[in-house]
């Protein structure tokens, strides 16, 4: 798994007009959003040491996920992207059941919500009645919408609730 180092840099590709993450001179991540959903950098932005915690955490909550480490990588960039440099955007809650004793939530965990199957979100933020969440598959909404893995969506907490998956462990 890559560890992020001082020479870890965001910046915003005016060719792409993509947000990119400098990783080395062999490797770069390019943001998976649209540049008008992002606040983008005018200048190359560091990789901070709460980027660095953040990215950490987001890969400590997708090992018991389910995904391959190429996912995992994938995903906890795009979190930390997401965190970082997402516009503000409305609720898109009524795609999803409501979930009955809903219990209280935490960023950087994982959840579950229901549209027409049941779905894997990484939790990037809350506050009081809301969560920012990330798609970590493809899901129909109960409106017959797709959304695809990698989305970024603002729900009510009430739609969501911590993952239950069985954690399966090599003992020493």
């Amino acid at each position: 798994m890559l560890s992020p180092t001082e020479r870890w840099s965001w910046y915003h590709c005016t060719e792409r007009n993509q947000l990119v993450l400098d990783i080395n001179a062999e490797l770069a991540f390019p943001a998976p959003f649209a540049s008008h959903q992002l606040h983008l950098p005018r200048l190359a932005q560091a990789f901070t040491m709460q980027d660095a915690e953040h990215y950490w955490l987001a890969l400590e909550s997708l090992a018991d996920a389910g995904l391959s480490q190429e996912l995992q990588l994938y995903f906890a960039l795009t979190a930390v992207a997401a965190v970082n440099f997402m516009r503000p955007q409305g609720h898109k809650s009524w795609y999803f059941a409501d979930i009955a004793n809903s219990k209280p939530l935490q960023a950087w965990q994982t959840a579950e919500l229901v549209g027409q199957q049941l779905v894997q979100v990484l939790i990037l933020q809350t506050d009081n009645d809301c969560a920012e969440c990330l798609l970590l598959s493809e899901v129909t909404t109960l409106t017959g919408k797709q959304l695809a893995a990698g989305t970024v969506l603002r729900l009510l907490t009430s739609r969501l609730r911590p993952s239950i998956q069985p954690v399966l462990r090599k003992s020493a």
